[in-house]
């Protein structure tokens, strides 16, 4: 349990004792639709925590027939019961708008609690203090994906405070928390400057064109990409848990691995243990990685590898370019990142749907490629290495405010929890 130190006269109570209603859980995408139903796009709360890897909220009508979908409405507040990893686990969020048809999956429950025990606003609050947290991480159950029982919820241990203090504490956080808003809305405006670097990055240190026909700088030719690779390499998709790897397993990276120049090797699966990998599939430091499937925007992503730890592994959705001799890989690996480059692998791929594209190999060895000589290939590449280096930096940065701004943030939820912060209605010690 937390050391925390709560405010004298508030009772300790458990989550059960504070319910307007009973816990539910939401409907898988096969079951939650009936043909009376309409499912709507998902209000922002319920998009935000799509975007920390839940699953997302939108039920398809393919099960007409099944039972109703469990209803949402403002107040209520939702929370992960099963998760990937850890940190996702118990993640809530409350529902601030009831004006358009609401369902969520079975990966979350619903809890409704008594207006007149409890303020949903202030349970949202509470949910982020270290107290509710570590309850959290003590209850879980660790398998294919982490877990959390009804039972474990019903049993979240937190202080009360009368609703007119819970009103009070609300005042004084919303007021800190606004502050706290438009400084991570600063920070996100750099993180989009940083990616607006590497992009203006690649366009300057390629050939500037829309098209094959067009002219190119002195001593540049018009060639294939199959003219500056000696061989594709594709990976494999065994069986894999639904979590990544802990450093002493062996794992196989998703997709979300190769993104915007940088490699992300956290971003994997686990494989059993015993799962037959084979050697030529490690990823190294100094490989080459594309991603032939996934969303328009991402086919084709580039990365180069600069370290790699050991124990990772290409999947069937990634390539592993290896470029002839004479060829800069540093110059490649801009080249591939080209806003012209990029635009042909998007036109050359297939698929049906914009969210699921995929480029075949032969596909992407004929994109027809502006061709450096090796002198300005070493130039650029080395140029564009310096930016890389220049945009990891800043993005480093800006990812350790954010992570400050996340601690500042529990640790107004864990001065709230104790009664440490309040409206000044009343003389009381603040943050």
């Amino acid at each position: 349990m937390s050391a925390t130190e709560f405010a004298s006269g508030w009772p300790q109570v458990r989550l059960a004792s504070v319910l307007g209603s009973r816990l539910i859980s939401g409907g898988s995408k096969t079951t939650a639709a009936n043909g009376a139903w309409r499912p709507t796009p998902a209000t922002e709360p319920l998009e935000t925590m799509a975007t920390k890897g839940h699953q997302n909220p939108a039920v398809d009508r393919a099960g007409v027939g099944g039972p109703p979908p469990v209803d949402v409405r403002a107040g209520d507040f939702l929370v992960c019961r099963n998760a990937g990893t850890p940190d996702r686990l118990g993640q809530g969020v409350l529902v601030e708008d009831d004006t358009q048809l609401l369902s969520f999956p079975s990966t979350m429950t619903r809890v409704r609690v008594r207006p007149t025990l409890m303020h949903p606003a202030y349970l949202e609050q509470l949910w982020q203090s270290s107290h509710v947290r570590e309850q959290i991480k003590a209850a879980a159950r660790s398998g294919r994906t982490h877990s959390l029982t009804i039972k474990a919820l019903l049993n979240i241990r937190f202080s009360l405070p009368p609703l007119a203090q819970q009103e009070r504490i609300l005042a004084a956080l919303r007021a800190r928390l606004k502050r706290l808003d438009r400084a991570e809305a600063a920070l996100s405006r750099a993180a989009a400057a940083v990616i607006a670097l590497q992009d203006a990055a690649h366009h300057a240190l390629t050939a500037q064109c829309d098209a094959a026909t067009q002219k190119l700088p002195h001593g540049w030719r018009w060639g294939r990409l199959d003219d500056v690779i000696k061989r594709i390499e594709s990976g494999h998709s065994p069986r894999c848990l639904e979590r990544p790897a802990e450093s002493d397993e062996k794992a196989v990276i998703k997709t979300s691995a190769i993104t915007r120049g940088r490699f992300l090797e956290d971003e994997n699966k686990a494989v059993p243990a015993g799962t037959l990998l084979k050697e030529q599939h490690e990823i190294k430091a100094g490989d080459i990685l594309l991603c032939r499937a996934n969303s328009l925007d991402h086919v084709g992503a580039t990365v180069h590898v600069t370290e790699c730890r050991p124990g990772l592994y290409l999947s069937d959705k990634s390539l592993r370019l290896v470029p002839n001799t004479g060829i800069d890989d540093r110059w490649l690996v801009s080249l591939l990142a080209a806003p012209y480059v990029r635009a042909e692998m998007a036109r050359r791929s297939n698929g049906t749907l914009s969210s699921m594209r995929n480029i075949t190999q032969t596909n992407l060895q004929d994109i027809p490629i502006p061709i450096a000589p090796l002198h300005d290939q070493v130039r650029l590449g080395r140029q564009a290495t310096q930016c890389r280096h220049a945009a990891d930096h800043l993005r480093l940065r800006v990812q350790k405010a954010l992570e400050s701004s996340a601690l500042l943030r529990r640790a107004l939820a864990d001065a709230a929890s104790a009664g440490r912060i309040m409206s000044p209605a009343r003389a009381c010690v603040e943050l």
